[in-house]
C-alpha cells in the first residue's frame, strides 16, 4: 500500500473512532463511573492499536459557569442565551485525547443532581488531541448549553453536573455547581 493510501486509510479510521469507541449510557446515579468498557482505539499511519489503560478520569477543579451571551447552536438557527460549564480533568493513562461529556442540570439548587429527573446534554466521543497515552491534564472540559425561555427559567438558579469520559468509556465522578441560568439577553444574572 502506498504511503498516500495508508494515510487516507488512517484518516478514515480516525473519523470512525468517535462514533464507535464509546457508547456509554446513562449512569445509575451521581458518582457512578458508568464504565461501559469501550474498545481499543486504532490510531496512526500504520493502524497500530493503542490501548492506554483503564484509569478513570479525575476532575481536579471546578466546575465553573461562564456566561457566553447570545449564540446560535447551529448556523442559521436563532440565537439563545448560552452558558458553558467546565471542569479541569486529569487522566493518568492519557486517553483523554478522545473524550465525551455529560452535562446534567435541574432547577432544584441543593447541590445534588437526580439523574432520573434532570435534563441531560451529552456530547459524544470526539478527538481532542493528537497525543494518546501518557499523563494528561485538560484545564477546561465541558459543554455549552443553549437555553430557551419556554423550557428554562432564565435568570434562576440551577444545579449543573459535569462528567467526563475517556476514550475507553470510563466516566469520571460527577462534579456539581450551582449557578443561575443566563438572563433572556444572555448576560449573567
Amino acid at each position: 500500500m502506498s504511503p498516500l493510501a495508508r494515510s487516507l486509510a488512517a484518516a478514515v479510521l480516525l473519523t470512525l473512532v468517535p462514533a464507535t469507541a464509546c457508547t456509554g449510557g446513562k449512569p445509575g446515579g451521581s458518582g457512578d463511573s458508568g464504565d461501559s468498557g469501550g474498545g481499543t482505539l486504532v490510531q496512526g499511519d500504520g493502524g497500530a492499536a493503542v490501548d492506554c489503560g483503564s484509569t478513570v478520569p479525575v476532575i481536579t477543579d471546578g466546575p465553573w459557569c461562564t456566561y457566553l451571551g447570545m449564540l446560535a447552536p447551529e448556523p442559521g438557527e436563532p440565537e439563545a442565551p448560552t452558558l458553558r460549564v467546565d471542569v479541569a480533568v486529569h487522566d493518568d493513562d492519557g486517553d483523554l485525547d478522545y473524550r465525551a461529556t455529560r452535562l446534567w442540570y435541574d432547577q432544584e439548587p441543593y447541590g445534588e443532581i437526580d439523574v432520573d429527573t434532570a435534563r441531560l446534554k451529552e456530547r459524544s466521543l470526539s478527538k481532542a488531541s493528537d497525543r494518546p497515552c501518557g499523563t494528561f491534564d485538560a484545564p477546561a472540559v465541558g459543554d455549552k448549553v443553549y437555553l430557551r425561555a419556554d423550557t428554562t427559567h432564565l435568570g434562576e438558579l440551577y444545579d449543573w453536573g459535569v462528567q467526563v469520559s475517556d476514550a475507553r468509556g470510563n466516566w469520571s465522578e460527577m462534579a456539581i455547581v450551582t449557578c443561575a441560568a443566563p438572563n433572556p439577553d444572555g448576560t449573567q444574572p
